[in-house]
């Protein structure tokens, strides 16, 4: 089936997008007090918008439209004429249509043409509006684990990474569960600073995500689990132990459900079996040896965070990916500062805990995919959370620490006061 792009519909669906995204950068930028905010906010709309009318031509016109997108488009356009009549039913489609797996992805792309008609061009602005959602939840989970923190460098990072707005500029399993780990990122930082609201986001991002990639959704729920452990007393909150144990029940039941359903998509995947999914996913042009287990660990970080590099990058797409990975080098060698207070950070702020967990563990499972283009796509996932701990706020040098894990306990006591972010920490009187 042809679905073509009617410019005039695209445009005008843009457009809409944009006027609805203006109200809730404002909102943001008055939340932080930061006018200049509002203006980087606006920016990265429009930046996710453009992105998608450039990762279309790209695959129309130099992949020949030969992409797991074709396949979404065109169940979807038929999912979508059904919607219409109210059908909800996904009987008689060739391929079958499976709620699990590559299956959701063309329901969702059946539930956003059936509102704004059948046009690729306009679809890809729906879905890249949705990932510039996502990468707001990301943003908020740091603001919200940093509330009296400087943001810009992790806002500037995490908006304007050129893979997190190329691979998730459309329809694709990628944007899926970019979405669905956004959410739960902001969720789950709202739950482990004991603010409102974080139970419903792991929930819905948790729903999102399940039914794409469910054991993609294990990483994060068991980095979540343990950050949890170190979760901070409220003090100001009453039914502390139901309210722990509550959220215990919550971490249970998700991490459970991405267990269940992710053995259910092993039966038709090597989910699980690194070395089938390795065996699998070796591309013709592939240079990649995966070797599992420890000894092989230092090779799965630079194959998933630096490969390629400028010295070694053959063709255009490998080339800007170097020039990705140089930036991604460049903010671990401006960071030393930071690592040197991580530990510190990790427990006083658990998110940085669960984030480091998340981006120590990611690089040993994904490497197994063994093939740079798959690799350069799913690590849009990791980025996120791996921005954090080459973020933290620091205070300048020369002026006195601002921040608790600045703070050595041999050098200046403290008192620590809860508050409704988490654990703040206050110069003790004299």
């Amino acid at each position: 089936m042809q679905i073509h792009s009617n410019p005039f519909v695209a445009g005008l669906v843009a457009v809409i997008l944009f006027l609805v995204s203006i109200p809730i950068c404002r909102n943001i930028s008055a939340r932080e007090r930061d006018p200049g905010l509002y203006r980087l906010l606006v920016a990265a709309v429009v930046t996710h918008l453009i992105f998608s009318s450039i990762q279309l031509w790209v695959v129309d016109h130099i992949y020949h439209g030969v992409t797991d997108y074709t396949r979404y488009i065109n169940q979807g356009a038929l999912l979508a004429k059904r919607y219409r009549s109210f059908n909800f039913s996904t009987a008689g489609l060739h391929p079958a249509v499976n709620i699990l797996g590559q299956g959701s992805v063309s329901i969702a792309a059946g539930v956003v043409m059936a509102i704004v008609g059948l046009n690729k061009l306009a679809l890809f602005y729906v879905f890249s509006w949705l990932a510039f959602l996502a990468t707001l939840g990301f943003y908020r989970a740091f603001c919200v684990t940093f509330p009296e923190g400087n943001h810009r460098r992790y806002a500037w990072s995490v908006f304007f990474l050129p893979s997190l707005l190329f691979w998730t500029a459309g329809i694709s399993k990628e944007t899926m569960m970019y979405l669905s780990v956004g959410l739960m990122a902001y969720g789950g930082a709202r739950v482990l600073a004991h603010q409102r609201g974080g139970a419903v986001l792991l929930v819905v991002g948790a729903i999102v995500g399940v039914y794409v990639r469910p054991q993609e959704l294990l990483l994060f729920m068991a980095a979540f689990a343990v950050a949890g452990l170190f979760r901070p007393r409220n003090a100001e909150r009453s039914f502390r132990g139901i309210r722990r144990l509550s959220v215990m029940a919550l971490q249970a039941v998700l991490l459970l459900a991405a267990v269940s359903l992710s053995q259910q998509l092993a039966k038709h995947a090597p989910v699980f079996n690194l070395n089938q999914l390795a065996k699998n996913n070796v591309g013709q042009r592939s240079s990649l040896h995966y070797h599992p287990g420890p000894s092989g660990y230092p090779r799965d970080i630079y194959t998933v965070l630096f490969d390629p590099l400028p010295i070694n990058a053959h063709g255009s797409t490998q080339r800007l990916a170097a020039f990705e990975n140089t930036v991604i080098i460049g903010l671990f060698l401006t960071s030393f500062r930071r690592f040197w207070h991580l530990g510190r950070a990790c427990f006083t702020r658990p998110y940085v805990l669960l984030c480091v967990l998340y981006s120590v563990a990611f690089p040993y499972a994904f490497a197994a995919l063994n093939n740079l283009g798959l690799i350069d796509r799913e690590r849009v996932l990791l980025l996120p959370f791996l921005l954090v701990p080459l973020c933290i706020p620091l205070t300048p040098r020369g002026r006195p620490p601002v921040y608790p894990w600045e703070y050595s306990q041999g050098r200046q006591k403290r008192r620590v006061r809860q508050t409704r972010w988490g654990v703040s920490s206050v110069p003790a009187r004299r």
